[in-house]
């Protein structure tokens, strides 16, 4: 990036060659992932792995993208490590396991709890079709049964009603 101040024109070094005090070459292995503006970023990457370190593991990786990778897992790494320098990634996967196990033992109580209800359901359907089936034997049988079947199923809607009445 250039930015032009009074005529002349001057390129941003990246965090890396800036902390270095040399100009940075257009093949600056450090420039696609500490741009100019990322010091503490680097700084933290240097602190936990050191330039040398991470030059040589850059070397070693033929893959432009397997470097990329490598590369972003370094700043993540040393980024955390920054902001605890006890736990770093660590901690953080074991927050985030210790999440993973809590809604997965809610979502097993949400399953738990609609096997319940479904059981329920289906009983109650079993149960209503038992006795519609008795009903229907009963109606079949005699007409004086029906007619105090119908009386009985009149007075328990009543009583229903009357239940919240004091």
């Amino acid at each position: 990036m250039s930015i032009s101040t009074s005529g002349n024109t001057e390129t941003e070094d990246c965090s890396a060659c800036k902390y270095q005090r040399r100009r940075c070459r257009a093949d600056c292995p450090f420039a696609p992932y500490f741009p100019h503006g990322r010091e503490q970023q680097f700084k933290n990457m240097h602190k936990l792995f050191g330039m040398n370190n991470v030059i040589k593991l850059i070397r070693t990786l033929k893959d432009p993208s397997t470097k990329d990778i490598a590369m972003r897992t370094i700043v993540v790494e040393s980024d955390m490590r920054a902001k605890d320098p006890v736990g770093g990634c660590y901690r953080v996967i074991q927050e985030l396991q210790h999440q993973i196990e809590c809604k997965q033992a809610e979502l097993d109580k949400i399953y738990y709890n609609i096997a319940n209800c479904r059981a329920q359901n289906a009983h109650h359907l079993q149960m209503q079709k038992i006795d519609d089936g008795d009903h229907c034997q009963m109606m079949n049988k005699s007409p004086l049964i029906q007619f105090e079947t119908e009386k009985l199923a009149n007075l328990s809607i009543k009583s229903d009603d009357n239940i919240g009445e004091k």
